[in-house]
This record gives C-alpha cells, structure tokens and sequence, in this order.
C-alpha cells in the first residue's frame, strides 16, 4: 500500500471493520500498514497484528496519521539526534507514547531500560551539564582503581634510560554512540593533551610496527590529571598497536588441537574468533537494536584489548573469565546480525 493511498485505505476498512476484525483481516491490514512504512520484516509486522487486535483500528489510524503528520513537517530525530527516524520507526515511537504502560510492556516487553514498558525519559542537555556538576562537586565520589585505554599516533618522543615519553593530542572529541542517559553532544571543540610515559621494553616492541603510518598505538594505564603539565598523564601498564593485536586474534583464532580444558592449563587456551572492530551499517534496524549492536561492539573491542593486556602482563587471574565475557558478547552480535542478516 502506498502512502498517498494509505487513508482511503483506513477509512474503509475502519467502517468495514466493526468492533471485531477476523484475525486474516488484521494480518492484511498489518502488511498494508507494513508496506507504507516501509517495514518488511516479520517482527514489525507482528507487532502492528498485535497493536490492530489489542488497541484497535481507531488507535492504529490515529498513528498512522499523526506519523504522515510527522514526515511532512520532517520527520523525527533518532535519541541521539544524529539522524532522522524511518517512517516506521516515527509510528513505533509514537505508538509506545500513546498506549497505557501495561498494553505497551505486552506488546513491547523488551522496551525501556529495566524491560517493564515504561518510557524512558530524556537525560539531561549536554549544554546545562555544568550547572549540574557544580552542585555535585561538594559531595565527591572516590576512585579506587582508573585504567584507560589510549588509541592513536605517538608524537615526538623522549628516552631517558629506560623511560619513553610522548605527547598525544585529542582534538574535537566527537561523540560515539553512548547509550541512553548519556547526553548527546556534535562536538567538543576543545584540545586535550594526554602525557604519556611507557617502560622501553613496551616501545621497542612497538616502534617498528608503527613506521607503518596506518598502524595505531594502542597504550593501557592508569590515568591521573597532572596540574603541573596542564593535561592528563597516562602511566602505561600495557603497550601495543591495532596491527598487533589483529595479528594475535587471526592467531588465536586458528582451531585448537588439544582440549578447552589442557589448553587452559598450558596458558594456551583458545581465543575467541573476532568479528569486525567496528558495526556495519545500522540505520536500517529498529533504533533499540541499532543501539545494542554499538554497545556490544563497543564492549567488546574493550575486552580484547583487556585481554591482550593481560596475556602481554603474564596475568591468568581473571583471564578466563574474561575470554568467557568476550565469548558472550560476539555470540550476541552473531546472532544480531543473522537475526537482521547483517
């Protein structure tokens, strides 16, 4: 069905319909919904069967029309405001606000944070953060144990002995995709000096990959603000670079010929195969899925540097579990991905 036919299409049905409409009659009607928003997967199309037999037509046809009211004026931005919604995702996103919390946690049980239907409100506006964060300062917090993870060129450098020292630049930080609650901002235009001090031993199995310009320095270290040098220096427990790193996963992903269990014990277990670093393009899933995909990409990536870290340190405390972690997670992006054949 198209759009500019859409409401001859309702209003006919609608007076057609009656209080009761057979259940062929709502899988019709849901594809022909479907089909003007532009939704072609079986999921959607449920929910809109389901939305036409719990809420009824009436309620339907008034989305639908506030949703054609929605585009023509432009449309809607996504949470994050970094694009606009698909037709459909403006209808869905309209649906859930108008339906009483206990139809919507039926229709939708996996919305909102805590999965109990309720609508999440908006964070706070990235442009007020201080106002807030003022207030706060009198009641800090504390810090038992910071580590970062620092991606990027190395400057000019320093060697002192068995010390190496660089400085690395972030300019106009741009915002990945947080999650919820976290506010969106376009840019930060600021300039953030990071001090970085790493042992030798760590450099020099570093410098040779990273005369290849396309190569990252990836550097782990607790991180303190230094007042005297005016930015935040980074004490590095754990240098690499991304090329290294690849190399070590392509490795570890190799099929094992001995057991999970004397691999273990050897130090040698299996690594978990890796996906690609970064998610493929996502503006055509449900905005709920799209954002899961980025978070479980994002921890990932997390945990393999985590766990090259630990396997450069020696350290097997926590390591298995941790593969174990990694393991969970790209089985949840595996199966994403199939589900929306990524």
């Amino acid at each position: 069905m198209r759009a500019d036919n859409n409401k001859t299409v309702i209003s006919e049905t609608e007076e057609a319909a009656g209080p009761a409409i057979p259940a062929d009659e709502i899988e019709k009607l849901a594809r022909q919904i479907g089909e003007s928003l532009g939704e072609k997967h079986a999921k959607p199309i449920r929910q809109i069967a389901i939305m036409i037999e719990k809420c009824g037509w009436a309620f339907v046809t008034k989305i639908m029309a506030e949703t054609e009211a929605a585009e023509a004026a432009g449309g809607l931005l996504t949470q994050d405001k970094k694009r606009r919604r698909s037709k459909g995702g403006v209808f869905f996103f309209l649906a859930k606000g108008r339906m009483d919390p206990t139809m919507r946690a039926e229709i939708f049980p996996n919305f909102g944070k805590h999965g109990d239907g309720a609508i999440m409100p908006p964070g706070i506006d990235w442009a007020e953060r201080a106002s807030h964060m003022e207030a706060l300062r009198e009641q800090p917090g504390q810090i038992n144990n910071l580590t970062v993870t620092l991606i990027g060129r190395p400057g000019a450098l320093h060697i002192e002995g068995s010390s190496v020292m660089t400085v690395i630049e972030q300019r106009e930080v741009k915002a990945p995709p947080y999650p919820k609650g976290v506010p969106p901002f376009d840019a930060v235009p600021d300039v953030t000096k990071y001090f970085v001090f790493m042992g030798l031993r760590h450099w020099l199995k570093v410098e040779k990959p990273l005369e290849n310009e396309d190569d990252m320095l990836v550097v782990e270290g607790s991180a303190i603000y230094d007042s005297q040098l005016g930015g935040i220096t980074v004490l590095s427990t754990g240098v690499s670079t991304k090329a290294l790193e690849s190399q070590k996963r392509q490795k570890g992903s190799q099929p094992a010929k001995m057991s999970a269990g004397r691999a273990a014990k050897a130090g040698n277990s299996a690594r978990v195969p890796a996906l690609s670093a970064e998610p493929p393009d996502l503006s055509s899933l449900p905005e709920e899925t799209a954002d899961k995909l980025r978070q479980l990409f994002s921890a990932a990536e997390k945990l393999r540097h985590k766990i090259d870290s630990m396997e450069d340190k020696g350290q097997n405390s926590g390591l298995a579990m941790t593969r174990r972690l990694l393991e969970q997670t790209e089985k949840q992006i595996s199966t994403l991905m199939k589900q929306y054949k990524l």
